[in-house]
């Protein structure tokens, strides 16, 4: 579930190192990326994905949604169900995206992938940017040369960066084996705390379940009110429950 260097498979940029890529209708290969591809969902991607689509994130999860088991980890992993062609559900005619403003970290952030690891003594994760190996894709051939900074910041990716950043407290924590064995009941607590938010919230506005998660008021009153607080909350909360 954490990409690793071996996992992706790509040429490592130096910290501040360039590429060159260019994408546009143009392009022969224009929306291929978007097909027989595994699409990883991240929790910040299905609440990004449930404000573009305006649903409950439960309908969202059963229609557009396969759940797997991370082979390392053994954490529930999410990714996008693809239509019937192979497709992207998102893709639309042209191979132009639909939800592009909220579009998932992994299309994001494409051409490159990024390989993190937790940071030594606290402070941000230890990461690494990767150009992956795609060739099939013509925009890598294309002479614009790149800055790793400045190409996160005109994708949008502050947001995804900082709330994977935070969910790695909980998926590489100090008490967590080697290879996690979840009960039925523990993966039901980790997906509504991370993905399905609608049930979630009506579990965190129950006085009994705030009192016995020692949950202040105001933090649970901050959390009903912002998605992105309430997923907050359910990571430390899992975190808790989990691990102790």
């Amino acid at each position: 579930m954490i990409e690793t260097l071996e996992e992706i498979g790509g040429r490592p940029l130096a910290p501040g190192q360039g590429f060159a890529f260019r994408c546009g209708p143009d392009l022969a290969c224009f929306g291929s990326c978007c097909a027989d591809k595994r699409l990883p969902l991240w929790p910040y991607d299905l609440l990004r994905l449930r404000r573009a689509l305006a649903r409950p994130s439960q309908d969202i999860l059963a229609e557009l949604v396969e759940l797997e088991t991370d082979p390392r980890s053994g954490w529930p992993a999410l990714r996008l169900r693809l239509n019937a062609d192979g497709r992207c559900p998102f893709s639309g005619p042209g191979g132009g995206c639909q939800v592009y403003a909220h579009r998932p970290l992994c299309c994001r952030i494409y051409p490159l992938a990024r390989a993190v690891a937790p940071a030594i003594g606290g402070g941000q994760p230890r990461q690494v940017f990767i150009v992956q190996d795609a060739p099939a894709c013509l925009g890598l051939g294309q002479p614009r040369a790149l800055d790793q900074g400045q190409w996160l910041a005109d994708q949008g990716m502050g947001p995804y960066l900082a709330a994977n950043n935070r969910l790695l407290g909980l998926l590489m924590h100090p008490r967590r084996p080697a290879r996690l064995a979840l009960t039925p009941a523990q993966t039901h607590a980790y997906l509504a705390a991370l993905y399905n938010l609608d049930v979630f919230r009506q579990q965190v506005r129950d006085p009994a379940f705030a009192k016995r998660a020692g949950l202040e008021k105001a933090r649970v009153k901050k959390a009903l009110r912002a998605d992105e607080s309430l997923l907050e909350l359910g990571q430390d909360w899992l975190s808790q429950v989990l691990f102790g």
